[in-house]
């Protein structure tokens, strides 16, 4: 660990901090010639550009000869170019350029720079934009805001026109004056219209990552009228569904508890309703970051992807709100100062309505669940800011029929408590103390008649939860133009209790099982560098440290982090990456995992189950690379391909022959690990003209899993290997007053198990007699070639969107959505059921209910 460490620091402490320059190398040059000297080159440019060049021959070489191409330069970008492979400095002064030796150049400009920094907020609302990039052209220097709408940038003495840009904002310019560090916050003005929207960026998006805004989740076609975060990711490449109609995310070969969950910092343990809609309520989101590769150094604990949603600060200047009903639920969002300018608060709260529709036809079910956010904040002064966050959320689904009663409950609460301050204008602090807690519930009542026709009434409960309690610190040290470097640690402290059942009755008796909590800790460190080598070069080298441990066991991980891009221009980036990451808690599908060998897949509401990492269950350990190429040649025009190959190791399961709820044996003898690997190509293809804005992704991609105790140890397709996957978006809005979306999707069918072959058991069921009476069967025993053998038939639909928007004075705003699933009515195989037929053997049914699904929903914001 200690040479990983010290490795990373040398390479850091020798990087060269390169020549930074003033606002004469940002004016615009024509070549009059494409071939030449470099002398000739230097004259042209003194001419046509207007400026002064100092330089010595000894220093540079102006009998070369270099070639350029027939298109507009700046200054800085003909110099770099010319000059290339010379050990030249380049210092722009008030009236003239130095072309000096490189060394004495950096001793020049290191005395001559100053720093900009503030805050990007939004116009009206004065909430902070996070991922919003501050760009200055000619010079390419640039920042994007960090999670908090922080940036800092630092640049050589001058005037300069920066240029700051959001998704779904008006791109603006700002006036700039360096003659010291200065604080300068930037204010942005929302835009409704597509075809007004533009935006600027150094050098395209992150690889790997994406962002979404309240309006890429709100204007999708929706399931019941209900906008999710989740459904929103599946349409990105890389991204799988799962079971049809269900809101999970697969990504790159992962599965769901391989997601790491954050809300506003703190990591979420149950994400769905009843695997219909996420627990991320649209109307309280603010943004959404999304990461499947090349993950910053700060994010560990998960294998597959990070999706970090932040809720809305609330409003410094007005009060507003917004009112929702749907086909599904009910919602209600608040907003708007406290002190203004100073404090604002936040309430979000939603609930579902259709248990009251339930019971006007029945008594018997019981069905719902509900959210609540809660965040406020307080500008103590100009460096600092303290934010509260909370939210709680549960769902229910139970019955009460005649001899049976079951209740299962699950739901999440956090909090969490988060200090920003600027401790110099290069340096950023955030302090985070967290609290998350899970729950999960499940009992009921059944009366059963015993062999001497005694009845009794028998009932059972089921538990598990998770109490996570930490503190986390993070630095953003924005050193100079070249480095942007991020520190911090974590501490947690976690309880589980993972699975144990209670069970009593009047006739066999029975007793409370108590199960003592299993406890841990872990720590956490990381550094990262974003360096800047040159214009063209790009590299982000990173290392996070994980100590997982408690009083018998401890687990300690070194994962390195590296990418790196070469942009040969502005419009083109080659990239690549390597990541490990270390998953120390363990999420199983048991509806999935049990019936592995069984001829029925069938659906579980709440199947999810979390586990530790013990003296034998390992951490989960993924090591993914990728290697990709983006092109954005037009402004209105980007597409890219990305191949990936992933290993994960210690990948858990249950084993199908133990109930993960049974006390009889340890939780920790019920789970089994093997190991998985995928690979694939993703491309995507973006188009945004006028009023239109369509994306098409595609994803070929293989997907494995192997077990020493299955399929004879030989590796199987996992059950979401999807070879082909395509997905198309199409948003159109032509005014403020109405906007429609349409998407569709096609799927390789799932991989399923089923029996090759089956043969009659007459084992006690001959029933003999003299009149030679026909039997059939009552029993088959099946035999199976291999585990996920059989695909389900592939899997398409249609869903579309239209929204009507009318505008109510200043501040009122009415819309009406309305929409289809599955549009066309395919009927998409979910499971396959195998049934008994006395009379033919035996029967095969797939069975697919979602099909046509209209929604309407109604909003109302003021």
């Amino acid at each position: 660990m200690k040479k990983w460490v010290v490795l990373v620091l040398v390479f850091l402490g020798h990087l060269c901090v390169h020549a930074q320059e003033k606002s004469l190398l940002a004016l615009p040059y024509q070549p009059s010639f494409q071939n030449g000297t470099i002398g000739a080159f230097l004259d042209d440019i003194q001419q046509r550009a207007g400026v002064n060049l100092s330089f010595s021959s000894n220093v540079v070489n102006a009998d070369r000869q270099v070639q350029l191409q027939n298109r507009p330069y700046t200054v800085q970008e003909v110099l770099n170019t010319i000059l290339d492979k010379q050990k030249v400095g380049i210092v722009a002064q008030k009236e003239r350029i130095l072309l000096i030796p490189a060394a004495e150049a950096r001793k020049l400009i290191r005395n001559s720079t100053f720093t900009v920094n503030g805050y990007v907020k939004e116009e009206s609302s004065k909430e902070v934009l996070l991922g919003a990039v501050v760009f200055v052209p000619g010079i390419q220097a640039g920042t994007a805001t960090n999670n908090y709408g922080f940036y800092s940038l630092t640049l050589p003495e001058g005037k300069y026109t920066m240029v700051c840009s959001y998704i779904g904002y008006k791109t603006d310019t700002f006036q700039l004056t360096l003659d010291g560090d200065k604080r300068m916050d930037l204010q942005l003005k929302s835009q409704s219209s597509l075809s007004e929207v533009k935006i600027t960026t150094e050098k395209g998006m992150l690889p790997g990552h994406t962002q979404l805004t309240f309006d890429d989740i709100d204007k999708k076609p929706m399931l019941l009228g209900e906008s999710d975060v989740m459904r929103a990711l599946q349409n990105e490449a890389g991204v799988q569904s799962g079971m049809e109609g269900s809101n999970a995310v697969y990504v790159r070969g992962g599965e769901p508890g391989q997601n790491m969950h954050l809300l506003d910092g703190v990591p979420l343990y149950y994400t769905n309703h009843f695997g219909l809609t996420s627990i991320f309520n649209a109307d309280a989101i603010k943004s959404v970051d999304f990461h499947k590769g090349a993950f910053p150094a700060r994010y560990s604990g998960r294998s597959a992807s990070i999706i970090e949603v932040n809720t809305k600060d609330g409003d410094m200047q007005r009060w507003g709100g917004q009112f929702n009903m749907g086909l599904l639920k009910a919602s209600l969002n608040i907003e708007g100062p406290l002190i203004k300018d100073r404090a604002s608060i936040m309430v979000s709260g939603r609930r579902t309505w259709i248990d009251g529709l339930w019971r006007a036809f029945t008594d018997d079910l019981k069905i719902d669940f509900h959210d609540l956010n809660i965040k406020t904040n307080y500008i103590v002064n100009k460096n600092n800011r303290v934010y509260l966050s909370f939210y709680t959320g549960r769902d229910q689904l139970g019955m009460d029929a005649t001899g049976q009663t079951t209740n299962n409950r699950s739901g999440n609460t956090i909090f969490s408590a988060k200090w920003n301050t600027i401790v110099s204008p290069k340096f950023f602090l955030n302090t985070l103390v967290t609290y998350s807690k899970f729950r999960y519930t499940g009992k009921g009542t059944q009366d059963i008649i015993f062999e001497d026709s005694v009845m009794t009434n028998y009932s059972f409960k089921m538990r598990s939860s998770i109490d996570e309690a930490a503190l986390r610190l993070q630095a953003h040290w924005y050193l100079n133009r070249y480095h942007h470097i991020e520190v911090g640690g974590h501490y947690s402290k976690t309880d589980f209790i993972p699975s144990v059942s209670e069970s009593a009755s009047a006739y066999t008796g029975g007793a409370t099982t108590l199960v003592e909590p299993f406890k841990s800790n872990e720590l956490d460190f990381y550094l990262e560098d974003n360096i800047k080598l040159s214009d063209k070069w790009t590299i982000r080298p990173g290392v996070h440290w994980s100590n997982w441990y408690n009083t018998d066991l401890n687990y300690a991980s070194m994962q390195p982090r590296i990418y790196a891009s070469f942009s040969p221009s502005r419009q083109h980036t080659i990239h690549g990456s390597f990541t490990q990451m270390t998953q120390f808690l363990h999420c199983i599908n048991g509806s999935l995992l049990t019936s592995v060998l069984s001829s029925t897949n069938v659906i579980n509401w709440n199947t999810e189950a979390w586990f530790p990492s013990t003296e034998t269950i390992l951490p989960e350990e993924s090591l993914l690379g990728t290697l990709g190429y983006m092109a954005k040649p037009l402004s209105h025009l980007e597409y890219g391909i990305d191949f990936y190959y992933k290993d994960i190791l210690n990948v858990p399961m249950y084993d199908s022959r133990k109930f993960i709820y049974d006390n009889t044996i340890s939780w920790k003898e019920k789970i089994i690990q093997g190991k998985g690997w995928s690979y694939g190509m993703e491309v995507f293809v973006k188009e945004h003209i006028g009023p239109i804005r369509a994306s098409v992704a595609y994803t070929l991609s293989w997907n494995w899993r192997q077990y020493a105790q299955l399929n004879e140890g030989k590796a199987f397709p996992f059950r979401y290997d999807r070879r082909h996957n395509v997905k198309v978006a199409v948003l159109y809005q032509p005014n403020k007053q109405f906007d429609a979306s349409a998407n569709w999707t096609f799927m390789t069918g799932e991989a399923i198990t089923l029996p090759d072959h089956l043969f009659p058991d007459f084992d006690n069921n001959l029933g003999i007699d003299q009149n030679g009476t026909n039997y059939y069967p009552s029993l088959y025993n099946y035999t199976y070639s291999s585990v996920n053998n059989y695909r389900l038939p592939s899997v398409h639909r249609l869903d579309l969107g239209f929204n009507f928007h009318k505008q109510k004075g200043k501040r009122v705003e009415r819309t009406w959505s309305i929409g289809m699933f599955n549009a066309y009515g395919r009927t998409n195989i979910m499971y396959v059921q195998i049934q008994n037929d006395f009379q033919n053997g035996i029967k095969l049914t797939g069975n697919g209910f979602l099909k046509f699904i209209p929604f309407v929903s109604y909003k109302l914001k003021f």
